[in-house]
């Protein structure tokens, strides 16, 4: 590749070249000539090792922490507002992510052991400390829940249950009301 000089035109058919090599698993070799002219001022490799690069996001991701609550706690513009503005944008990624199959093929990468690790590494606490930041939340969408639920309760008791029949008529009964109330709930009428 040091053959040919690389410009914007060029660019796209090289650089596919290169993640082809990075790709087959032979990797860059220090001898390829893939570098930019000298700078004099550039101490260091131009691309830190995987192991350094990993290293210093977590660092400065966790220095970054007391940042992060004062910026959530402080936004710059209404962030339920902002998402609804931007809710075009959203179908329009979310339209893309389902044609390109992003999903799936991110969940073809999941490393199943270090999926596990990391739930073992963080441990119950992160869960249970979750659930119990949540719990005026959880209290909020249960008062709206269970009254429907109990209509829906009601509802099916008033149903006759001496046959077979009736009683996967009341089976059915619930499922239905189940699905309606989820629908309530999200705004979605029927």
């Amino acid at each position: 590749m040091a053959e040919q000089e690389i410009n914007l035109e060029n660019f796209s058919t090289l650089f596919s070249q290169v993640l082809d090599v990075v790709d087959s698993g032979l990797g860059i070799s220090d001898e390829a000539d893939l570098t930019l002219p000298d700078n004099p001022v550039t101490v260091g490799a131009r691309v830190k090792s995987a192991e350094e690069w990993s290293d210093k996001m977590v660092t400065n991701a966790q220095a970054a922490g007391p940042a992060w609550l004062r910026g959530v706690l402080n936004p710059r513009k209404n962030p339920i507002e902002a998402a609804i503005a931007a809710n075009g944008k959203r179908k329009q990624r979310l339209a893309e992510a389902e044609r390109d199959e992003r999903w799936l093929h991110s969940m073809q990468r999941v490393d199943v052991d270090e999926m596990y690790h990391t739930i073992e590494a963080i441990g119950e606490s992160a869960y249970t400390q979750g659930i119990g930041a949540r719990k005026g939340k959880i209290r909020n969408k249960i008062s709206k829940l269970q009254p429907l639920v109990e209509g829906l309760a009601k509802t099916i008791d008033a149903m006759p249950q001496d046959t077979d029949q009736q009683r996967e008529a009341r089976m059915l009964a619930a499922r239905r009301g189940m699905i309606e109330i989820g629908k309530r709930l999200k705004g979605i009428s029927s």
